[in-house]
């Protein structure tokens, strides 16, 4: 996957591959390259060294000085970028990107070079994806991941994980509310409900982790570099918690060449609903005399609601607010070491919830009481990486806290006897703390093997308190449960990649793991209490291979199999009079771990010049052992092991460059089921894996071109398709959902300094069901939905220094 041995390179003009073959590595080479603009020089040296390289930041360089005599690849590229503001970065033994130095130098030459942009035949842009924890160009990647930057995020409108669901093949994600919703990959779907079970997609932020045994936290996608989605499964390298993939934000790190800000306001009108607002800001400023950077980034913004709850008489109930900041620091700690150090924190207010009652109205509802939510989250992170022993070292230590309340209207079907007529609530708060420690050893970019090792250690702790109560009495519970969980995990994890020779490439890794966990719980109701206490430990090996084959640097073909795993856990009640079945009904009082199995097959393309860059991949998961958190009668959660599954689809995404203009495709088409459902779950095989449409599909195209004096008008437009899928594996209450169209449409003025952009999202005002969910305790007594927010426009100012 990384050095290729007697291969054909592809050299696109603009990214400097060429169609040469390769049968050396790092040797000295004869170089003659004459002074001129760095992207000729640069082309020039990849013909001359036989190597790729990716010229994405070339054109906001100066002129190359040249280079003529006998030197290594890397020391004669150094050479070529003398004094150009400009750096270059190995990706692996045969693959070298240009990135930017100076921000300063960038952003003036950035303008000049815009404006022509859109008169040449550029490439696409390639990225390189950090989410395989060594940094690969993307579309050298054996593996199926989806990368959109900065540029693709802004002129896409991706926000958020709800918006990038839109764009990227084979996501999904759940629209229970801001804060609080799940993400999931390539179908692979335990059910609708955050519970007990770890989640299926591990979600980073650079190297932290934000979820655990808790819902997206949900990070606005502001003063960010690229966003990467890998799918699953990914156990070999990110552990439990991945089955269905990693999703990676990567931000833009503090940068101590320059400082740099910008300001940003918007403000939103939402058809029937009301207004809504928010401002953001950045400022990078560099320390000890350029040897360190702090990046601050702070935002507040507001949603106006647009559902009314008839029974309150209130109208736009599911107001919400979030607010946040994520500060960053860089420093140079030694010749070969950097220091990075962080905290994000962030704090979301919902007012109430977003569903509704279609026999109301398609916004509307009727309620007893509110059903606000909170969501609090923190993360503080510090870490080191350099050069020990010749390889290149790197260290993370990481703590997160996530508090999350939210109440539900229990009066229409309330778990114990309460008077007739009273208002019942059900409050549930959830506070969930991990600390997580990593250090891998990896070996340099040059070699015909290349091989990552590292070791893993955390301790998560969470205590759930579910508390059913009457509003009018709210010292005196109907009903309560205190319930504390400790997951300790331990693990090593390896993978290397070696170079057989004519283009062929293999990865042999896996992770040797250990988990312990422990779960207490006290309960009372009615005089009644209920007290447990257990334990158990899993061990256990994840592995994984890949094979791949590039006869030339613009095609890739691979084949890979790995497999990803979830501890087993305890399920406890709110209700001490809850039986536990031990003859193998549901639920009982241990659920077990899950496993699954992924067989994929797929391939890459770069062609007309890096113009068009095609990804397909057809896949196969197979899972053991379905770990969903479900519904008892009573409305309260509890986990269950439902049985096997699995998952067959193709996937497809390509992008096309053309002058100024920009088009991004892709599908899925995917056939989730259950294989064989455990007896003493009322499921039905036919209904297929939760929450998961058969097909998706999104278009989107992106126009710029200069006006001439340093402005430039951009327009862009999205169209995507969610299927139809069903709510739950429940036969007696799955839903029909999905099956909507969203399309968004905008126009964006720039200059120098400034960009003044609107936006209209759900141009047609359509009213889909994009969620079958909302309330617990009614699900099985009248239909919920959550309809796409109405048409909403929006109109956003940013200011750059």
């Amino acid at each position: 996957m990384h050095g290729r041995a007697r291969r054909r390179l592809g050299l696109a003009s603009a990214i400097g591959l060429a169609v040469l073959p390769v049968r050396a590595y790092a040797a000295d080479a004869a170089f003659s390259i004459p002074r001129g603009p760095l992207k000729a020089a640069a082309t020039a040296f990849a013909i001359q060294a036989r190597v790729s390289i990716e010229l994405g930041a070339a054109e906001a360089c100066g002129p190359s000085p040249g280079f003529s005599g006998r030197a290594s690849p890397r020391a004669a590229l150094k050479a070529l970028l003398k004094d150009t503001g400009c750096d270059a970065v190995q990706i692996d033994n045969k693959a070298f990107q240009i990135v930017r130095r100076a921000a300063p130098v960038v952003r003036e030459r950035v303008a000049k070079a815009a404006d022509v942009a859109t008169e040449t035949l550029a490439p696409l842009s390639e990225l390189v994806v950090v989410a395989t924890r060594r940094p690969t160009l993307a579309d050298r990647l054996a593996y199926s991941v989806s990368a959109l930057d900065a540029k693709a995020l802004a002129a896409g409108g991706v926000r958020d994980a709800t918006d990038l669901a839109l764009a990227v093949p084979a996501m999904t994600v759940t629209n229970l509310g801001p804060g609080r919703d799940k993400v999931i990959l390539r179908g692979l779907s335990d059910g609708p409900l955050t519970g007990q079970t770890q989640s299926m997609v591990g979600i980073y932020l650079d190297d932290v982790r934000l979820t655990y045994n808790a819902p997206d936290p949900d990070l606005p996608l502001i003063d960010v570099s690229q966003v990467e989605v890998l799918r699953g499964p990914q156990g070999a390298l990110y552990g439990a918690g991945s089955l269905g993939g990693v999703l990676q934000i990567v931000t833009h790190r503090p940068d101590p060449s320059g400082f740099d800000a910008w300001t940003e306001a918007s403000v939103t009108s939402t058809q029937g609903g009301r207004a809504g607002g928010s401002a953001s800001a950045m400022v990078n400023v560099p320390l000890v005399h350029g040897r360190a950077a702090a990046r601050l980034v702070a935002y507040a913004e507001r949603g106006g609601g647009y559902i009314d709850d008839l029974g309150q008489g209130r109208s736009d109930v599911n107001r919400t607010r979030r607010s946040g900041l994520r500060l960053s620091l860089r420093t140079e700690v030694g010749p070969n070491w950097t220091a990075d150090g962080g905290i994000t924190v962030q704090a979301i207010s919902s007012a109430d919830t977003q569903y509704a009652d279609p026999s109301v109205g398609p916004y509307a509802r009727r309620n007893r009481i509110a059903e606000p939510h909170d969501n609090d989250f923190l993360a503080v992170h510090v870490g080191a990486r350099g050069e020990l022993f010749g390889r290149e070292a790197k260290v993370t230590l990481a703590a997160v806290r996530h508090d999350l309340s939210s109440r539900y209207d229990a009066s229409a079907a309330p778990p114990v006897a309460a008077p007739a007529g009273a208002a019942v609530a059900f409050d549930d708060d959830d506070h969930v703390g991990a600390v997580v420690a990593e250090a891998s050893l990896a070996s340099r970019p040059e070699g015909r093997i290349q091989w990552q090792a590292g070791v893993f250690l955390a301790r998560t702790r969470q205590g759930r308190d579910g508390l059913l109560l009457l509003t009018s009495q709210p010292t005196s519970p109907l009903a309560r449960e205190t319930r504390r969980d400790v997951l300790e995990e331990a693990a090593l994890f390896g993978e290397a990649i070696g170079d057989l020779g004519r283009g062929w490439n293999v990865t042999l890794g896996g992770r040797l793991f250990a988990t312990k966990s422990e779960a207490s719980s006290h309960a009372t109701a009615l005089g009644d209490t209920a007290r447990f206490r257990d334990e158990q430990s899993y061990t256990g090996f994840a592995p994984k291979a890949v094979l791949s084959y590039s006869p030339f640097s613009a095609v890739l073909f691979y084949v890979q199999a790995a497999e990803g795993y979830r501890s087993g856990g305890f399920n406890t009640a709110v209700i001490p009079s809850q039986v536990f079945d031990t003859q193998g009904g549901e639920p009982q009082r241990r659920y077990e771990g899950d496993e699954l199995w992924s067989f994929e097959a797929g391939a890459k393309a770069s062609v007309l010049e890096g113009r068009l860059r095609l990804r397909a991949a057809a896949f196969q998961a197979t899972w053991n052992n379905i770990q969903s958190d479900q519904l008892l009668p009573s409305g309260l959660p509890y986990t269950a092991n439902l049985g096997n599954g699995r998952n067959l689809g193709v996937e497809f995404e390509g992008s096309y460059l053309q002058g100024g203009l920009r088009l991004d495709a892709s599908f899925l088409l995917n056939n989730p089921e259950l294989e064989s459902v455990n007896a003493a779950f009322p499921g039905r095989e036919d209904l297929g894996l939760a929450g998961v449409p058969r097909g998706s599909a999104s278009l989107s195209a992106s126009y710029e071109r200069p006006l001439g004096d340093g402005w430039r008008l951009g327009l862009e437009s999205r169209l995507a398709y969610v299927g139809r899928s069903r709510l739950s594996f429940d036969a007696a209450t799955a839903p029909v959902m999905g099956d909507y169209v969203s399309a968004r449409a905008g126009v964006r003025l720039s200059a120098e300094r400034w960009d003044l952009s609107l936006a209209v999202d759900n141009l047609f005002d359509s009213a889909g069901d994009t969620f079958a969910y909302g309330n617990p305790f009614t699900l099985k007594r009248l239909r919920q939905t959550t309809p796409q927010t109405p048409r909403m426009i929006s109109l956003a100012l940013r200011v750059r220094r």
